[in-house]
């Protein structure tokens, strides 16, 4: 709560000891809608009351802000955090470092086995070519052979009807 919205909260809170019994309801009332604002409520101020000594300064409620000891101590929290938040800042920080290196490592090895795919698929369509070339050579010296086999036995069979 800034020192504003305290000023205005201790002006509506003074107007709420008024004898007349409208003026401090509406007092009352208008000091919930400050408080609630700040998402706070007459608990929390009664809290904040009966946790704290109530010294009066100009304009601010030293038992809303806490007086120096709990601000001491919300500081020594906040700095605690801040490290914590630090330590886990580099933490991660290495993590990333690492996770980054594997991912490197990964698209590299990635890459080699594509590579080494590519250089498989050739050989294996140069050997898939050289093969379907022989059998088109032997099949050509089969065919050359049972015709040359066919054509001698004919000249045999029309030389012994000679």
């Amino acid at each position: 709560m800034d020192e504003r919205v305290s000023e205005q909260l201790e002006k509506i809170l003074a107007l709420a000891d008024s004898a007349h019994d409208g003026e401090a309801l509406v007092a009352v009332r208008k000091a919930r809608q400050v408080l609630s604002r700040d998402g706070l409520s007459f608990g929390d101020l009664a809290r904040a009351a009966s946790a704290h000594t109530y010294v009066k300064s100009p304009g601010v409620f030293s038992f809303l802000t806490g007086g120096r000891e709990v601000v001491e101590s919300q500081n020594c929290h906040l700095r605690q955090q801040v490290e914590d938040l630090q330590a886990q800042l580099q933490t991660q920080d290495f993590q990333l470092d690492f996770w980054r290196r594997r991912v490197a490592e990964l698209e590299q090895s990635f890459q080699h086995a594509q590579s080494e795919a590519e250089r498989w698929k050739k050989l294996a369509s140069e050997t898939a070519d050289r093969l379907w070339d022989i059998a088109r050579t032997v099949s050509g010296e089969t065919f050359h052979s049972e015709t040359a086999v066919a054509e001698d036995e004919e000249a045999v069979a029309v030389g012994e009807k000679k």
